[in-house]
């Protein structure tokens, strides 16, 4: 098993080959010297086998769990913590430490709900608008004026300092949260994005240091109604490319833990993905990125909460499994995606038997079938097992409770 919430709290520097194994079936280019093998009686190879070092670099994310484990104490320091902060602290997005604050001090709604709230905004005596980018912070303080729906924007122009035109259609989610800040009590409205990026927030405003008391009376009004919401209404979806059945089977088992959730092989996608709050993609690796087909759809998700799952003909913790995961992810992370990638799973999976055949045949000089490589291949054969099945459903379990599902 490989994926950032357990596995990534500080590894060192790997260094291994990249030997192209495949979870499913094999196809692809041909090696350099397929003319030669040709001449010498041998077909050409599926794929090129020349062996390449290459670097595995790790990131160290502390994780969601031990955002949970650490928060109690550092919600007790003196320091100008941030919701954005401990996101950036602990690899996580802005709307998952939302999640991993006690029930207590912040209830989570609906962003349907924005023009409801934001008219109770308007009538705060007082409020702080902060808007933080790129490591600055913009500060507004005022009267909140209510605004109007019209072109697409919720507007706001009245005679306070903060006007501007809001895509509410944007704000998929709303906090309201008591987390305190440097140990002082604070009242916060928070807005995010789908895929859990703080958009904006809004602070009960304050006199002589001290939250309005007919502000805080509002806030927990606020709070407390939308605590008892009892569902947020959000669906998933499950994607797989399978050819030979791995990957399906890792699919459902995933399926089977994710609320409200929908499934479909990459050959049947729904008319409309961005109905869907969170997406489980699984494919199986060549040549060490995911399969043509499943590249394809990784490639064109965009705001987006995301998980991976995957199978292939190596060791999950090998070096070549590790850079499957690296660089399937960063297909997700590009500058503007604005994807939440919350980590991956590998496991082995059997290998077409005409591809070991082929392999132990042809394959001798460039790529031997050494005993240790020929019992994992065996061994592959074997999977997914039921305890590869278990892992994927306790990774993704991990997700849900991330997001909330």
């Amino acid at each position: 098993m490989s994926h950032k919430e357990e596995n990534q709290h500080g590894h060192k520097h790997q260094h291994g080959k990249n030997h192209g194994h495949k979870g499913e079936h094999s196809h692809g280019e041909k090696h350099p010297n397929s003319e030669n093998n040709m001449a010498g009686g041998k077909p050409p190879l599926p794929f090129d086998y020349k062996p390449q070092i290459e670097e595995i670099i790790e990131e160290k994310v502390l994780g969601f769990e031990k955002l949970k484990q650490d928060l109690p104490n550092l919600l007790q320091e003196k320091k100008p913590f941030t919701i954005s902060a401990f996101a950036k602290m602990y690899g996580v997005s802005d709307l998952e430490v939302c999640y991993a604050l006690p029930k207590e001090i912040c209830t989570i709604t609906k962003g349907s709900h924005f023009e409801m709230v934001w008219k109770e905004l308007a009538t705060w005596e007082k409020a702080t608008v902060i808007i933080e980018y790129k490591g600055s912070a913009f500060e507004i303080s005022t009267k909140i004026d209510e605004g109007t729906n019209a072109h697409g924007y919720y507007n706001i122009m009245g005679e306070s300092a903060l006007g501007g035109h809001i895509k509410a259609d944007n704000i998929y989610s709303i906090a309201f949260s008591t987390m305190p800040f440097m140990t002082l009590e604070s009242c916060s409205v928070l807005f995010f994005d789908k895929s859990g990026g703080l958009i904006f927030s809004v602070y009960a405003g304050r006199q002589n240091r001290q939250i309005i008391e007919s502000v805080k009376t509002s806030f927990y009004k606020m709070k407390d109604g939308f605590a008892l919401e009892k569902s947020l209404d959000r669906k998933s979806l499950v994607v797989y490319s399978s050819l030979t059945g791995n990957t399906k089977k890792v699919a459902e088992a995933v399926k089977s833990v994710i609320p409200n959730c929908d499934i479909c092989s990459i050959d049947n996608l729904p008319e409309n993905i961005d109905e869907y709050y969170f997406l489980a993609i699984g494919y199986w690796v060549d040549r060490g990125l995911p399969d043509a087909k499943s590249k394809k759809f990784i490639n064109s998700i965009k705001n987006m909460n995301i998980g991976l799952f995957g199978t292939l003909g190596a060791y999950p913790d090998s070096p070549h499994a590790k850079g499957c995961i690296r660089d399937s992810e960063n297909m997700l992370k590009i500058s503007g995606k604005n994807n939440n990638v919350l980590g991956s799973f590998l496991c082995l999976g059997k290998i077409d038997e005409k591809l070991i055949d082929y392999m132990g045949k042809f394959m001798g000089d460039s790529h031997p079938m050494t005993p240790e490589r020929k019992e994992r291949l065996l061994e592959a054969q074997t999977h997914p097992d039921n305890n590869d099945l278990e892992m994927a459903k306790n990774v993704f379990a991990g997700f849900v409770n991330r997001l909330g599902l």
